[in-house]
């Protein structure tokens, strides 16, 4: 939820009033969430048979992101860069639901979001080290994501299947990560190619 309201505070950033109390909600939220830790869904509760929560770390690295860009603060970046944060949420150690985005898993977001950062607003030491590894690792994830590297199963007609057999929420959020993807490929005034297309090029 913070991260929500801190994302919505930069799209209204036009209305200051507005923009304002969205960036002072989700501190609110996130600071909250930062004394209150624990899973929202600890194991035989009635949430964890539909969203089940396995951690909350990668929700500080995802929330620490979105409110520095919200804000400029920078001790969300400290926070968001930090590598036994990282090393918490995950970033280390792989496994079968690595660089699948969903509502258990913002890593993959994060490492995103704070690569863009390195690569527009570069800034520098003491962040470099955690968001050049970000850097390599989102580029690793995007190419686990082509059919080539088999790290994913597909349909009969090539579309990739994030979920590994699990509820079929991730794909809904696959595509609304493409899509900013696109969106911000655009805005930088570089072409959208398909990913067929991007195939064809490579190999």
């Amino acid at each position: 939820m913070a991260t929500s309201l801190a994302a919505a505070s930069i799209v209204f950033k036009d209305s200051k009033t507005y923009s304002d109390k969205l960036v002072h909600g989700a501190k609110t939220l996130f600071q909250y969430g930062r004394l209150q830790r624990g899973r929202y869904s600890p194991g035989g509760t009635d949430p964890a048979i539909f969203y089940n929560s396995t951690g909350y770390w990668d929700e500080f690295l995802w929330g620490g992101s979105w409110l520095y860009f919200a804000t400029g603060n920078s001790s969300y970046l400290q926070l968001a860069t930090a590598p036994a944060l990282a090393k918490h949420a995950g970033a280390f150690w792989g496994g079968p639901d690595y660089g699948v985005f969903s509502w258990d898993n913002k890593l993959t977001g994060s490492q995103v979001l704070l690569s863009r950062l390195r690569l527009f607003l570069s800034p520098g030491y003491p962040y470099e080290e955690i968001l050049s590894t970000f850097h390599n690792q989102t580029g690793n994830i995007m190419c686990s994501y082509l059919p080539f590297f088999k790290s994913f199963n597909r349909t009969k007609g090539g579309l990739i299947q994030l979920n590994h057999g699990h509820v079929l929420r991730e794909e809904k959020m696959a595509s609304s990560a493409n899509s900013l993807c696109r969106a911000e490929l655009e805005s930088r005034g570089l072409k959208w190619r398909s990913m067929r297309t991007f195939v064809d090029d490579m190999f």
